[in-house]
């Protein structure tokens, strides 16, 4: 009898013991667990059609519906796409969020209540739904690790010195304080840049530029360009380049100095380190020349310029025709153009997307590929006067490039000038060749278009410094068997 009583006792303690770890178990902190709200609200209206990422501590969680609610402690992202009036007004409010399967069950089941978790939702009309993206645990809510963005500094674009304070290696992100607001670009909307001296903010974007985010850690000084894109997000998106620089406790005095060194691609040429310099920082466009030295296992290579082709919209260099004549180093070929790579040999020529970000050389882009040598007129110039121009043309075609989509025209007729014309004199390009491009979206047209063949269109010239044309209008062929240039009645692309 004693022994029922005592093995009783024993078995009542245990599982006392056991209710009492499992109640640790699933909150560790008592004071938190009180404060969690396990019922979700209704959804204000100014959140509708939200599309973004949220922090907040798990509340509850219905692994066979795939659901969870949440408590939101911050609005970590707001996507570009995002059409919700206020997302900030989740922030406080326990919501729930469906759509919840496969792997990422998986995180919702070893994950406790009362821990903390980042995810991506969407806002589809009746509720907060899981896109399937991101869905991790993450360190308790700090407000210092989330901070937000100085209205005045929303939609800023330009460059900045910071100094790494942490690193999230599973989102490619980072937080910085901002020192130095050193630049700012053509496209900024902030009203107040500099407000942001002094102050944290969330740097993301790295996706493409992994290499280098793995080679800075938290204590680095680094320069770099920014641009905050989703004005109602409090993150901003590394834009152009990321260079690191002499620790913060160096100095300024000394980081101003070693600013001003050349890259060793400014001094391949001595003499004309200046010119190089100017045309090399920023660059962002397609260049021509031959090819002078390579590495295939390192995807490197050197060129001598000859032609640069095109400048694109986004370029920041003040001189990029500086570089014709230049010996230039390329690194970062992508696995796909290797093969270009390969069998180019030393003297012929190729065309590559060169990209300026930083670093001490330019990367490659999207396109390399081998060209015929550069002759008089294959890359005609445009005249100084019609640079700016924004209208209504007639051109002939003299030579198709049906790798890039574009054609060198002869412009017979300048028919109609667009409100945002720049040109001081439109009527400059009248004989001139110039090159077209922007056929991306009227491939239809471009492909019954051949040599000799009369059409209108309408053409802008967005980027004074580029030779290159767009096409923006219409493509309609035109016949001028007998020197009327009388409209045919068929659109052939729009």
């Amino acid at each position: 009898m004693k022994f029922r009583i005592g093995t009783a006792v024993f078995l009542s303690s245990l599982v006392c013991l056991l209710i009492a770890d499992e109640t640790q178990t699933v909150s560790p902190d008592q004071s938190q667990r009180s404060v969690l709200r396990k019922d979700p609200q209704p959804l204000p209206p100014e959140i509708q059609k939200f599309n973004g990422m949220l922090v907040g501590r798990l509340a509850a969680k219905d692994i066979e519906r795939g659901t969870f609610v949440v408590n939101v402690d911050a609005v970590s992202r707001v996507w570009r796409n995002s059409r919700a009036k206020n997302p900030q007004l989740l922030v406080g409010m326990a919501v729930e969020v469906g759509n919840v399967s496969g792997k990422w069950l998986d995180v919702l089941v070893t994950t406790r209540i009362g821990e903390t978790i980042e995810f991506e939702c969407q806002h589809d009309g009746d509720g907060l739904r899981f896109p399937g993206e991101l869905l991790r645990k993450v360190a308790p809510y700090k407000p210092e690790n989330y901070p937000r963005l100085p209205e005045q500094f929303r939609g800023f674009q330009g460059a900045v010195v910071a100094d790494i304070i942490r690193k999230d290696a599973d989102s490619f992100e980072m937080l910085v304080k901002v020192s130095e607001v050193t630049d700012v670009w053509s496209g900024n909307k902030a009203k107040e840049p500099k407000s942001i001296q002094g102050r944290s903010l969330l740097l993301a974007g790295f996706w493409n530029r992994r290499e280098q985010y793995h080679s800075l850690k938290p204590g680095d000084r680094i320069t770099t360009g920014m641009h905050h894109i989703s004005r109602q997000s409090d993150h901003v998106t590394v834009h152009e380049f990321v260079r690191k620089q002499a620790s913060s406790s160096e100095g300024k005095m000394e980081r101003m100095s070693d600013a001003r060194k050349p890259s060793p691609i400014e001094k391949e040429k001595p003499g004309r380190g200046e010119e190089a310099s100017s045309g090399v920082k920023g660059f962002r466009g397609m260049l021509v020349g031959r090819l002078v030295k390579k590495d295939n296992e390192r995807g490197t290579f050197t060129i001598t310029v000859d032609a640069v082709t095109r400048v694109w919209k986004n370029n920041q260099s003040r001189d990029p025709k500086s570089l014709i004549g230049q010996d230039v180093d390329a690194v970062g070929t992508p696995a796909k153009m290797l093969d270009t790579l390969i069998v180019a040999r030393l003297g012929e020529t190729i065309e590559f997307g060169a990209l300026h970000d930083g670093v001490d050389q330019l990367r490659v882009g999207e396109i390399l590929r081998k060209v015929s040598p550069v002759k008089p007129g294959d890359y005609p110039v445009l005249p100084d006067a019609s640079r700016g121009i924004a209208g209504m043309v007639i051109a002939k075609v003299v030579k198709k490039d049906q790798q890039m989509w574009g054609l060198v025209v002869e412009i017979q007729g300048i028919q109609k000038l667009f409100a945002k014309n720049r040109a001081k004199n439109a009527q400059a390009l009248t004989g001139k060749q110039v090159t077209l491009s922007g056929f991306w979206n009227r491939k239809e047209a471009y492909q019954k278009l051949l040599v000799g063949d009369v059409f209108r269109c309408g053409v802008d010239h967005p980027q004074f410094l580029s030779d290159s044309l767009n096409v923006i209008e219409s493509v309609q062929k035109i016949d001028d068997s007998s020197n009327s240039l009388k409209a045919v009645p068929t659109i052939i692309g729009d």
